[in-house]
């Protein structure tokens, strides 16, 4: 299993575009068969910042999910939403 947290902040005045289009990716990316579980989180105290809780069966799964068009269209969207680059936090599981 690949576990990962998404960290994307939005430019000034973008919060709600990005906020949508992150919204947009939830349902197709449960439906993918790789996916385990995709949660979308807003920080309270820094509304500008959401984390995405995602997990994969393996690489194959993420593999896939990159390269779907919903993905895709979101990438597009990147350089106008994102006041810096999507940061990717993979972790480790270290409870039993």
């Amino acid at each position: 299993m690949i576990s990962i947290i998404a960290i994307l902040k939005a430019k000034p005045g973008k919060r709600d575009s990005l906020k949508k289009a992150l919204q947009a990716l939830l349902l197709p990316t449960r439906q993918e068969p790789g996916n385990i579980e995709y949660h979308l989180y807003q920080l309270r105290d820094t509304p500008d910042c959401f984390y995405v809780r995602e997990a994969w069966r393996g690489q194959e799964g993420l593999e896939a999910h990159i390269a779907l068009p919903h993905f895709q269209a979101f990438i597009l969207q990147m350089d106008e939403l994102l006041a810096e680059p999507l940061r990717l936090d993979y972790l480790t599981k270290v409870e039993p």
